[in-house]
């Protein structure tokens, strides 16, 4: 799968991370910031007799309403694409809830197939 989108997995500061479409904040040539669209913080379960893991997801902010967030540079250490599962799982998540998939090339259908 070809990468045409913008979604990472953000390790932030704080420890945690974050999968999101990300694009940058400019002013002229000045880099201001981070938009962060859709951001669900995801973590690891605990490991199955298997030594698979989950995944688990939910809200990066759930105290306000909106997806649209704005952030610091310096609030992120890296930003890495997302293994193709955690992307998949990402786009059906927003999907199931609703979310305007818009942002993505063809809505996400070709992440989804």
């Amino acid at each position: 799968m070809k990468e045409n989108h913008n979604i990472r997995v953000l390790h932030m500061i704080t420890g945690e991370y974050v999968v999101c479409d990300v694009t940058q904040i400019r002013e002229d040539t000045n880099f201001l910031g981070y938009r962060l669209l859709y951001p669900i913080k995801i973590s690891l379960a605990d490991e199955d007799e298997n030594g698979n893991y989950t995944v688990n997801y939910r809200r990066w902010n759930p105290f306000t309403p909106y997806e649209d967030h704005r952030i610091s540079p310096s609030s992120v250490i890296s930003a890495m694409v997302p293994e193709k599962s955690v992307l998949v799982n990402y786009v059906q998540k927003l999907k199931e809830g609703g979310a305007d998939l818009s942002f993505l090339p063809d809505g996400g259908t070709e992440i989804l197939e």
